[in-house]
């Protein structure tokens, strides 16, 4: 009954979201023209002219499995709660989700969207925000793991941030992941209710285990989007730089500092893939292409909506 009780809230509150929209554009367009102006923008039009078109293709493909791996790893989670929504479904609602994103703060703004989408057809408003809380977590773990193996494997191409953000990122998810399997929640209350289905995930611990695998398997994936990004625009850099950088980026973007990570994204790119000795206009051109092949892709979640009922 709670679940479904609309909370009237004083009118004043909403004016400090609207003006919060507002800084995290203006962020979004304060590092961009930074970056921008920092960068040949001849060099960026002629690269991105001779770019080649099959590794861009390539990249587009890769893009759209890392949404169905997505998808793969969010349904068991659902299943075990009793929460029972096709595949295909599921991948609409990831769709549109990544649709949202382009207006909504960090790179995981869409969240909000797909919990109300399973919600919307379950009627369990606290299965799936557990859900999608403990899918970003396990995500979260193996993007963290995965740096950390490459700077294992190549610890000379390191720096202190990326150890501390990679450190972090692993220190925090275990524990999040202990208080979800040592915390006796109670079943009291929407909050109460949704803690306590984080709680019920450590019965299954072999469907965690698979959405862990699932998590490796999306960070391969988007690893390989990168990969033919930089192909595409004439650099072959060793697979393990890419493990390294694009955990830290992804997670720097995920931080809800501007609209869609735009800008910190870019900005992270020209950082760290500088230690990598790529210059900056092709690693600005590399983040825009990514940008540009998730926004093409995005574009199928806004059909969806489009005709729905």
């Amino acid at each position: 009954m709670l679940e479904n009780k609309s909370i009237s809230l004083p009118k004043q509150m909403n004016i400090p979201a609207g003006w919060r929209s507002w800084a995290k554009l203006g962020v979004s367009l304060f590092f961009l023209i930074w970056i921008i102006s920092k960068i040949p923008m001849g060099n960026l039009k002629d690269s991105l002219v001779h770019a080649h078109k099959p590794d861009l293709l390539l990249a587009f493909f890769m893009v759209n499995l890392c949404m169905l791996v997505s998808v793969l790893k969010w349904r068991p989670l659902l299943t075990v709660l009793q929460i029972k929504i096709s595949l295909n479904r599921l991948l609409a609602f990831y769709y549109v989700g990544l649709f949202a994103n382009n207006f909504l703060p960090s790179s995981i703004g869409g969240d909000a969207l797909r919990i109300y989408d399973v919600a919307r057809e379950s009627g369990k408003t606290s299965g799936a925000v557990a859900s999608v809380v403990v899918e970003r977590l396990m995500a979260s773990l193996a993007l963290g793991f995965t740096a950390a193996v490459a700077i294992v494997i190549v610890s000379q191409q390191s720096n202190a941030m990326v150890y501390w953000s990679v450190g972090g990122i692993i220190a925090s998810c275990f524990f999040l992941l202990g208080i979800i399997f040592y915390y006796p929640f109670q079943e009291k209350g929407f909050i109460g209710r949704f803690l306590y289905r984080l709680g019920e995930y450590k019965k299954y611990p072999s469907t965690l285990a698979l959405v862990l695998i699932l998590s490796f398997t999306f960070q391969a994936c988007l690893v390989l989007v990168n990969v033919f990004i930089f192909k595409a625009v004439g650099f072959q850099l060793p697979i393990y730089i890419h493990l390294l950088y694009i955990p830290v980026i992804m997670a720097v973007s995920m931080i809800p500092l501007s609209i869609n990570g735009l800008g910190v994204r870019e900005g992270m790119y020209v950082l760290l893939y500088g230690y990598a000795g790529v210059d900056a206009t092709t690693a600005m051109l590399c983040s825009l292409l990514f940008f540009t092949l998730v926004t093409i892709s995005s574009l199928a979640g806004g059909v969806i909506i489009l005709f729905r009922k």
